[in-house]
Parts: C-alpha cells; structure tokens; sequence
C-alpha cells in the first residue's frame, strides 16, 4: 500500500464520520458572509472542514490550510465527489484574495487575512464596474491616494457582485494616474462598514 493509498482510506474513513446528510447533494454553499444564515449541516460542515485545513486544502497549515501536495489534493476532491458532498467554502475570499495573498502578500497581511478566509469568517464583494467604464479595468476612474496608513478613495463602483451580503469588498483603484491607462491599478481590500452604509 502506499502513501496516497492510506491517505485516501483515512480521508475517506473521516468523510463518511464526519460529513453531514445534509451537506450532500445540492444545496447551499458557504462563501463567507456573515450576513448569509447557513443551514445548521452547512454550518457544521464548514466547520469541521476548516478544522482539518480542508477548505483551503494547499495552503500552508500556518494560514488555515492543510499543505496537501497535487496528489493529496486530487484524492481529497475524489473522496469528497465520491459521496457527493458539496464543497465546505467558496467565494471571491478563497478564490481571489486568498491566492494573491499568498502570492504576494507580505507576512502581516497573511496572518491578517488568510486564517480568517479559510475559516469562512467574512464574505468578500468584487468592487471593479465604474459608471462609464462598465468592466474595462484599463478605463477605471477610481482614485485611492495614500494618506499615512489608509487610502482616501475618490469616485464611485457601480454594479458591485454580492455588495449586500459582504463583509468586505476588494477594489481596483487608480494609485499612479501618472501612468499608461493599462499601468498603476492597485488592489485594495476596504472593510465594507468603511464605504457601503
């Protein structure tokens, strides 16, 4: 027997304990928002997956995930399509910003974000559409200019995905208007209460 072979029997011995009749099949998701009441098996899901690290299952064990290598992971979402559980978490904060921050991020925004993310504690909008530029990044008008450690943001979003469930709402914001058009876009994650009343 080799190894991916003791871990599919192990991850397949904790998924049929430990995954609830009523996370399987279709039904509702978690994606992060506190806003969002989860049903009580959907809750206990995510849960207990984020427990084992397997709601962001190859991120590093020190930010929520489970540090499974390619192998690993395809024996899990085998295992998990198997019995058909739903996935335990998804959304633009396991999809997006928790990616470009492991990626890019330094050591604090790490620690700040990620364990949060894998948790499912906190659902994140995507803030890119402008009045008169619609979807085209190149067009935004959205200024963020730095003022000691925050931003002031001039302009306006419009047509924001998910905005009333979030909690958090991540923007592409002009930082050097000095710049090509295609150049000087940051991204910047803005706690929701800060801008949406």
């Amino acid at each position: 027997m080799t190894e991916l072979d003791e871990f599919r029997g192990d991850v397949r011995s904790w998924l049929e304990a430990n995954c609830p009749a009523g996370a399987r099949g279709p039904g509702q998701v978690a994606w992060g928002s506190r806003k969002i009441e989860l049903e009580p098996d959907v809750r206990l899901w995510l849960e207990r997956m984020a427990e084992q690290g397997w709601t962001v299952p190859t991120w590093p064990t020190e930010y929520g995930g489970a540090a499974l290598d390619r192998g690993q992971y395809r024996v899990l979402v085998d295992e998990l399509k198997r019995i058909r559980a739903r996935t335990p978490l998804t959304g633009r904060g396991v999809n997006y910003i928790g990616p470009t921050l492991l990626e890019y991020g330094d050591e604090a925004q790490k620690a700040r974000w990620l364990p949060g993310i894998a948790r499912g504690d906190g659902g994140w909008a995507m803030g890119y559409s402008e009045p008169g530029a619609g979807s085209d990044l190149a067009s935004l008008g959205l200024k963020a200019v730095r003022d000691g450690d925050h931003f002031i943001l001039n302009g306006r979003k419009t047509w924001t995905s998910d905005a009333v469930d979030c909690d958090y709402i991540f923007v592409l914001a002009r930082t050097s208007p000095d710049k090509p058009k295609h150049q000087g876009i940051s991204l910047r994650p803005i706690q929701k209460s800060l801008i949406c009343r």
